[in-house]
């Protein structure tokens, strides 16, 4: 795993903007998404907005719909939280939208940006260049191919060349922009998420009533959509029931696919073995009734639910792409297979199903891998140092 982190050692530096001063003084930056609801991504700029003042920063927060659980989460926190009205790129509410945050960024004397989804990375791309912004941070927090033909048009385009910085939350994805996308790899800068320890912890595992004669539980918190590739985990759950009828499998989580999932596991006859549970804002319940954390993605960054399973004293095992090989250590504290290969999966299932002592130990150092190097603390200490290291080379 990439142990980078970014120290600022710049002198006192002017901007077009205004002073700013390496000083103790907080530094304030705007980070922005397009909404603050559910999601991964709103969930990271929650995350980050309410610690990074531990660490000499001083956030703003910025979104085009007003409103939403994060929203309330940040506004809860004492952060400033600004509503640019945007509707449409095409529309006057984008010259609004792009003088409002003009007015803003000159009121607070803001020198840093930081989007974190494709429609705010748009705008601020083109807005920072316009204004003279010195820092203007894009993120990329998963795999671009996933996006729509619109998006991936427009970052092209406007991202990819405005942007002065480009922020991903893996080293797979800094590869992927370099090589895919042609990215300049000495303008990506790696920062890996964080998961906040009040939340996610081993303490207080117990598992809900239908549970508790189980022999093993494994199970996934994941949107029930394609690129999750769930039906490997069904059919290989259905070998592992073979061997072990006291097995159970666990799926929380909503999305399209749903019906279609349920559906496999009553062809493979496992459905009494199965629990489906919708998506839940408390999923650390749910991790610490899991014994075996599986993530099957045929495409992923850092995956949020993974780091936080492992916090939650689970055994993680992964597909083998994107960020997982850097998030698990295979053969120490958890496994990774082919997203392709059910039997490679149902193989290393079979084996922790079977061997509660390896499962418990891989469990065990998870949960030191992901303390010792993935709290929210330490990614915020991370990201704050690369916003004073950036602008400290303006």
């Amino acid at each position: 795993m990439s142990t980078d982190t970014y120290i600022n050692n710049s002198a006192d530096v002017k901007t077009g903007l205004g002073p700013v001063s390496a000083s103790n003084a907080p530094l304030p930056v705007l980070l922005m998404a397009r909404e603050l609801n559910f999601g991964g991504i709103e969930r990271d700029v929650s995350k980050f907005a309410r610690h990074l003042g531990n660490y000499g920063i001083a956030p703003h927060v910025a979104c085009f719909n007003p409103g939403g659980i994060r929203w309330r989460e940040i506004e809860a926190a004492g952060i400033p939280v600004l509503h640019v009205p945007v509707t449409s790129f095409k529309s006057r509410s984008a010259l609004t939208g792009a003088r409002l945050v003009r007015d803003y960024i000159r009121k607070h004397n803001i020198n840093v940006i930081h989007s974190f989804d494709d429609g705010s990375n748009i705008f601020n791309a083109v807005v920072g260049r316009m204004i003279g912004v010195p820092v203007v941070l894009a993120s990329q927090l998963g795999a671009r191919k996933l996006s729509s033909l619109k998006n991936r048009v427009m970052t092209g385009i406007f991202v990819d060349r405005l942007a002065t910085h480009a922020f991903v939350n893996c080293e797979a994805l800094a590869d992927e922009l370099v090589k895919e996308w042609h990215v300049s790899r000495k303008g990506i800068h790696v920062c890996y998420n964080g998961f906040e320890t009040d939340q996610f912890n081993p303490e207080n595992r117990t598992r809900p009533q239908r549970l508790q004669d189980a022999s093993v539980v494994i199970g996934t918190v994941a949107l029930l959509r394609p690129e999750k590739n769930l039906g490997v985990l069904i059919d290989a759950f259905a070998k592992v029931h073979l061997q072990d009828p006291k097995a159970r499998l666990l799926i929380v989580g909503s999305g399209p696919l749903k019906e279609e999932l349920e559906r496999r596991v009553r062809e493979l006859q496992i459905a009494e073995a199965c629990i489906f549970e919708e998506a839940t804002t408390t999923p650390a319940l749910w991790m610490r009734a899991i014994d075996v954390f599986v993530l099957p993605s045929r495409s992923e960054a850092f995956s949020n639910a993974l780091l936080e399973a492992m916090a939650c004293g689970c055994c993680p095992v992964g597909s083998r792409v994107g960020g997982m090989p850097e998030l698990i250590r295979h053969g120490k504290h958890g496994f990774l297979f082919d997203p392709y290969n059910v039997d490679e999966l149902a193989e290393q299932l079979c084996r922790l199903t079977l061997n509660p002592a390896l499962r418990n130990e891989m469990a065990a150092e998870a949960v030191r891998f992901a303390f010792e190097n993935l709290t929210i603390e330490v990614a915020s200490q991370r990201l704050a140092s690369l916003y004073r290291e950036l602008l400290g080379k303006c």
